[in-house]
């Protein structure tokens, strides 16, 4: 039993270190924006997905309305949901919250498809879709 409990911690511990994807609140590589994303990118090359809400207290926004746990961007890569690290700008005039998501090996070759969902207050205000091929 020792033996197998052994064994599972260090696959475990495998698969988290052999992830392409990792969250950390500094950008790595270039960003690849979805809503100009290129067709073609260099495989294995680090890149960053950033995204999110900002809001404007002159036009009525308030902080809970960036801020709230249901504000928030998600980021799909070949159907499944990166993990992400947030990113809060503040300044006197505005609110920015960013969600951060690095690939520090880049991807492999072949094409790949970003969907991009940005919910404000819980609901879906935008889902946008890039499909980029590495080479």
């Amino acid at each position: 039993m020792r033996r197998f409990l052994f064994l599972l911690i260090c696959l475990a511990a495998l698969l988290v270190t052999a992830s392409p994807v990792a969250a950390a609140n500094a950008p790595t590589g270039t960003r690849i924006n979805l809503f100009t994303a290129p067709a073609t990118f260099s495989a294995d090359t680090p890149f960053y997905v950033e995204h999110g809400s900002a809001c404007d207290p002159s036009v009525g926004d308030t902080a809970s309305d960036c801020m709230s746990a249901d504000t928030h961007f998600d980021l799909y890569l070949d159907g499944v949901l990166q993990p992400s690290s947030v990113v809060i700008e503040n300044s006197p005039g505005f609110w920015v919250k960013l969600n951060l998501t690095n690939y520090p090996s880049g991807l492999a070759h072949g094409r790949h498809t970003f969907v991009g969902v940005w919910i404000q207050g819980g609901s879906v205000a935008l889902t946008l879709s890039a499909a980029v091929t590495f080479r």
